[in-house]
């Protein structure tokens, strides 16, 4: 869980950080500096599925604690790097070891439970993500208080938990079938996975317009200075809270899933982002902000559990490791697309509020997929029901 804490802000805990970066490189662009949050989603988009193949040949605990190593060393670089260029280069091999402890933590929580436990454990990993939004950002923003580059001291967090997974965490025992040989009943499940990716990538890259943006929204708003002329603090203030939403979600994630369909549950994903991104965009005060970054939390704190269940239903054991990879790219590719998006509508928006609304409205335009798959899906279970052809998926 103290692992999983770094996959969602791993590349984003210094996002409070943006505008004083921007103001260090004056000669750099918007979307220069903005490539130091989302450059490790790319680095984690062209490595994710490889190192998740090679954390079902030489195992999941080798490979994560690698990466923690990783992501610690190239997390901090950005401290004593005096170039930006430079400092991007850090932040591609950060991703390199993000996507490693995206993929062995994700397949490890499907190895080491089952059944309910197994969809119970996995909101607790969203709930450690969320809380990891919260430590990271908050932090972030409190050393950028102290100068932008002590924002990158957060990354050294990587040595308390590198030590915790040497003393505390072992290999699972799999089948016999789970390294060596394929069953050769058992094929890796291409469309199901790709259904779940596709979903994951859209609400990644809804979501990554939060450490994006935000921290400039919140630096134009006069409200946000009620914590002084520091706006990093304060940015990171609401991102933490929009953490602790996607952690309360998490942690009831097991209740809210044996209720109802996923495709109920993403279909509430998508409207609660569009309920937040829309009251952002209209936001007048920070009451305003705070519940519209909350919505967007509890939208996010049940997107990862869903299709990580969804991942550990329909995929072999032995396939563990490379879903996860999938899981990862489609994480992170969504997180990279997100900039790409957000360059092109910005030049239409305008405005930090407007680009927001345009957001949330394409949030709510991805929430009808979902919403008629929901209705056709409760059509067809009076049928199969009657029928004795229902499956456990």
């Amino acid at each position: 869980m103290l692992a999983a804490m770094l996959i969602l802000m791993g590349g984003a805990a210094i996002a409070p950080a943006l505008p004083l970066i921007s103001e260090a490189f004056p000669d750099a662009s918007d979307a220069a500096v903005a490539l130091i949050v989302t450059l490790p989603a790319l680095a984690i988009a062209l490595t994710g599925v490889f190192i998740g193949a090679l954390s079902d040949r030489i195992g999941k605990i080798p490979v994560l604690v690698a990466s923690v190593a990783i992501f610690t060393i190239a997390g901090s670089s950005g401290f004593y790097l005096t170039s930006l260029y430079a400092i991007l280069v850090g932040r591609f091999i950060l991703g390199i070891g993000i996507a490693g402890i995206t993929c062995t933590t994700s397949s490890l929580i499907v190895c080491y439970y089952e059944g309910a436990t197994r969809t119970r454990v996995l909101g607790y990993q969203a709930a450690a993500m969320g809380i990891g939004v919260l430590i990271l950002e908050v932090s972030g923003g409190l050393l950028a208080g102290i100068s932008w580059r002590a924002a990158f001291l957060i990354y050294l967090v990587g040595v308390v938990i590198l030590a915790g997974v040497l003393l505390t965490m072992k290999e699972p025992v799999l089948p016999s079938i789970g390294r060596n040989t394929v069953a050769s009943d058992e094929k890796f499940p291409v469309a199901p996975l790709l259904a779940g990716y596709s979903t994951l990538f859209l609400g990644s890259m809804l979501f990554f317009l939060m450490p994006i943006k935000f921290p400039y929204f919140i630096a134009g708003m006069d409200a946000a200075r009620v914590l002084g002329e520091n706006t990093a603090l304060t940015s990171g203030v609401f991102l933490g809270i929009m953490g602790c939403a996607a952690s309360f979600m998490g942690l009831f994630y097991g209740r809210l899933a044996w209720r109802f369909h996923r495709y109920t549950i993403l279909a509430l994903t998508f409207l609660l982002f569009g309920i937040g991104y829309c009251s952002l965009g209209l936001a007048t005060s920070l009451a305003a902000v705070a519940f519209a970054v909350i919505c967007i939390g509890f939208g996010n704190g049940i997107l990862m559990p869903t299709i990580l269940t969804w991942i550990a239903a329909v995929t072999p054991r032995q396939f563990l490791g490379r879903a996860s990879g999938g899981f990862s790219v489609a994480l992170n590719i969504g997180q990279f697309a997100s900039t790409l998006a957000i360059a092109s509508v910005t030049a239409i928006a305008v405005t930090y509020g407007n680009l927001f609304l345009m957001f949330g409205c394409v949030a709510f335009v991805l929430a009808l997929p979902y919403l008629l798959a929901m209705i056709r899906a409760k059509h067809a279970l009076p049928q199969a029901v009657k029928s004795g052809k229902v499956a456990n998926d």
